[in-house]
């Protein structure tokens, strides 16, 4: 048997490089799964951001006039309030219902501080108003707006 020259073999040629388009289907599916979470992440700052605005106006609002009515105080919360919660629940609560719903997110300590609040509720919301109680819902609300109002019970309804 006669061994075949070398010279006459064919030299191997290696295929070029795999082209990164047009990309492969579980590439395309975490590319969109990847840009649908940079979308809502940036869409939950967006709107934190926004919220967090309304809470400071509020604050800063509420510094400036110490002396102001229940009536005054009450809209500026409520219009606060708007911004983390749907119009629905807002809108119904008043009086008692409304001092219940700022207490939600205070710990027990503070809680047991402001209860007496419910009970002079009815009479200073709807009659005359005391200066006792005007200081310590002005206390209230002053607590309620530095609170992360976000993390509030019913605030991932909105």
């Amino acid at each position: 048997m006669q061994q075949p020259s070398l010279d006459k073999l064919n030299d191997i040629v290696e295929p070029g490089a795999a082209s990164w388009w047009p990309p492969s289907w579980p590439a395309i599916a975490i590319a969109v799964v990847l840009l649908a979470g940079i979308a809502l992440l940036i869409f939950w700052l967006v709107r934190r951001r926004q919220q967090s605005r309304v809470r400071k106006a509020a604050i800063r609002q509420l510094q400036q006039d110490r002396n102001m009515s229940i009536e005054e105080l009450t809209i500026l919360l409520k219009r606060t309030a708007l911004a983390y919660y749907p119009r629905k629940v807002v809108a119904e609560k008043h009086s008692r219902q409304w001092i219940s719903f700022l207490l939600i997110p205070l710990s027990g300590k503070e809680k047991t501080a402001y209860e007496p609040l419910l009970n002079e509720a009815n009479k200073n919301f709807y009659g005359i108003a005391d200066n006792n109680f005007n200081r310590h819902y002005y206390e209230l609300a002053r607590l309620w707006l530095s609170k992360d109002l976000s993390k509030q019970p019913g605030a991932e309804d909105v």
